[in-house]
C-alpha cells in the first residue's frame, strides 16, 4: 500500500491532514479534535491529553485549502466518489 500526503502553505498546522491510498484509490481529508486539559476535566470518558475526541473523514478531489487538484484520481468513478464518515469518541455507547 502506498500512502502519499499532500501539504500546502494554507493547510492548518494541526487537526487537519490529507492522504492518498492507492488501493482504494482515494484522497481523504481528515479533520480531528484532540482532547485538551479542559476537555479531560469536562468529560470523564477521556483519559489523556491528545486523545481524539472526534474524527471526520471524507473523500475529496481538490485540496480545500489551496485549490490544487489532487493527483492519482484519473481512473476513479466520480459518480460514486465522496465517501464520508464521522466518529465520535467522546463517550462510550
Amino acid at each position: 500500500m502506498t500512502i502519499k500526503a499532500h501539504t500546502c502553505h494554507a493547510l492548518p498546522k494541526s487537526g487537519v491532514y490529507l492522504h492518498f491510498d492507492d488501493e482504494v484509490p482515494a484522497w481523504t481529508l481528515n479533520i480531528q479534535k484532540e482532547a485538551s486539559e479542559s476537555d479531560l476535566e469536562e468529560n470523564h470518558h477521556l483519559e489523556n491529553v491528545g486523545d481524539i475526541i472526534w474524527l471526520t473523514s471524507l473523500n475529496i478531489l481538490c485540496c480545500p485549502y489551496c485549490g490544487q487538484q489532487l493527483p492519482g484520481l484519473d481512473s476513479v468513478d466520480k459518480a460514486s466518489y465522496g465517501y464520508f464518515q464521522h466518529n465520535d469518541f467522546s463517550r462510550w455507547n
